[in-house]
């Protein structure tokens, strides 16, 4: 996935064509000194800028910190060392940010001591070899850190850091937009609970993309945490049921977080891939900012929307789109679903469908949702009649496969990536799954899942 995205001018999106790929490396002494390190680093700097402060009143910059902590500091490499501070400024700039803006209940800034810590390269500390090795320096005095490598790009920024369970290498790459000639139709995306997206598309078509599985899994999520921690509070705590109870639910709750990436992953690849089959140009995707603290339904339906994942969904569909050639922006979603898209008149409707009162329009509510948006960011770019048509829905299914080309990107022979001399071969992590599937239509309702069986 993309590792950052930067806006200029505002309401439009722009991606620093950066993907990130994550294996697997297991555990090794060399990981363990290296990430050991840079937490004593990390604690270093925080003890000190915290004690300026405390002392004499003196916010340390990051430069200052640099100079006095980072430049000669033992068993990492200059850049990396500087990286260490990176993290640090980067996290108590914007624990400053959210206290500035009042949004800091409960939130303290970063000062507590790290025993282990992530160990991040840049360019410079990161060589490919000629045999298919990758080198990460360490500065001297240090072994650097050999790994084999099945790519032949050189990645551009390293980072190994602990994911749980062991160590994992995040590379990412610089990546060029699709140099097919784009076309020039605009469509507009409504981000929705029960609908993951809802998309107008210039010219009268209506694309939905169906949210029944994600529910279900995050059902499924809730209720499996609510069972084990039933049985772990009637454990002694530190007893060995206890632990074993608390490294299943840890097990299960991964699991579904797993599949509710794959889950997404799919279905926003499958619906970049209908956009630009349609000659998509321009996406104005829906801003839903700060929707959770401005939300108030009750504690079931409160559960249910701080559990959407509206951000992760149009993240991977925006820099997927990027991919394509395509621009992404954004527009207010203010009463978007209540407004009549032909007279302008605002109802709130009901139920899923749209009936104006004033000039008798009826649609899908987040069809006429997406038609709003768009008009917010091109006003007039469409025309619509006294009748919206249904949309047709994406559909998701449990079994599909990657395509072709990530699947070549992801298994190497059969061979997995490991540090050189470490005397383990770990299991390489698959890559998120890029997924095909099918468009097909239907009235108001769409399913997620295989097809219902014939009845006898």
């Amino acid at each position: 996935m993309p590792s950052s995205t930067c806006r200029e001018p505002r309401g439009f999106l722009y991606l620093r064509m950066y993907l990130t790929r994550k294996l697997k490396l297991g555990r090794t002494d060399q990981l363990d000194a290296l990430a050991r390190r840079a937490g004593d680093l990390w604690s270093t700097i925080a003890k000190w800028h915290w004690r300026f402060v405390d002392r004499q009143g003196y916010w340390l910059s990051k430069s200052q910190a640099q100079t006095l902590y980072c430049k000669g500091f033992d068993g990492l490499h200059s850049q990396s060392a500087q990286a260490v501070a990176d993290s640090f400024y980067d996290s108590l700039k914007a624990w400053r940010k959210k206290r500035k803006n009042g949004n800091y209940e409960g939130l303290r800034p970063p000062y507590k001591q790290k025993r282990y810590f992530k160990v991040q390269w840049k360019s410079s500390a990161i060589r490919l070899r000629d045999d298919g090795v990758l080198r990460l320096s360490n500065g001297r005095g240090t072994d650097p850190v050999l790994i084999d490598w099945p790519s032949e790009k050189e990645p551009k920024r390293v980072e190994i850091g602990w994911d749980g369970d062991q160590y994992e290498l995040r590379c990412q790459y610089k990546v060029k937009e699709n140099e097919e000639p784009k076309g020039s139709t605009k469509v507009g995306v409504d981000f929705g609970e029960k609908h993951l997206a809802t998309v107008y598309v210039e010219g009268g078509e209506n694309i939905s993309v169906h949210g029944g599985r994600l529910r279900s899994l995050r059902r499924q999520h809730n209720r499996t945490l609510r069972n084990l921690r039933s049985e772990i509070d009637r454990k002694e705590k530190g007893s060995r049921r206890w632990k074993r109870l608390v490294r299943a639910k840890d097990r299960q709750a991964k699991k579904i977080r797993n599949q509710i990436k794959d889950f997404l992953h799919k279905v926003t690849t499958r619906l970049a891939n209908t956009l630009h089959e349609r000659r998509v140009g321009t996406v104005v995707v829906g801003d839903l900012t700060g929707i959770r603290e401005r939300i108030d339904y009750g504690d079931r339906m409160n559960q249910r929307l701080h559990q959407w994942a509206y951000s992760k969904f149009e993240h991977m569909l925006t820099y997927k789109a990027q991919l394509r050639g395509m621009t992404v922006e954004r527009a207010s979603e203010a009463y978007t679903s209540q407004t009549c898209p032909n007279c302008e008149h605002r109802h709130k409707p009901s139920g899923r469908d749209f009936d104006c009162p004033e000039c008798s329009f009826e649609g899908h509510r987040d069809a006429v949702g997406a038609r709003n948006i768009l008009n917010k960011r091109h006003p007039g770019a469409t025309q619509v009649a006294g009748e919206m048509a249904s949309p047709t829905g994406v559909r998701y299914r449990p079994h599909m496969r990657c395509n072709p080309a990530s699947s070549r990107k992801t298994h190497f022979g059969g061979q997995g990536c490991r540090p050189v001399g470490s005397g383990q071969r770990s299991p390489q992590e698959n890559l998120p799954a890029l997924a095909g599937g099918e468009v097909n239509p239907s009235r108001r309702r769409f399913r997620s899942g295989s097809p219902p069986a014939p009845r006898r």
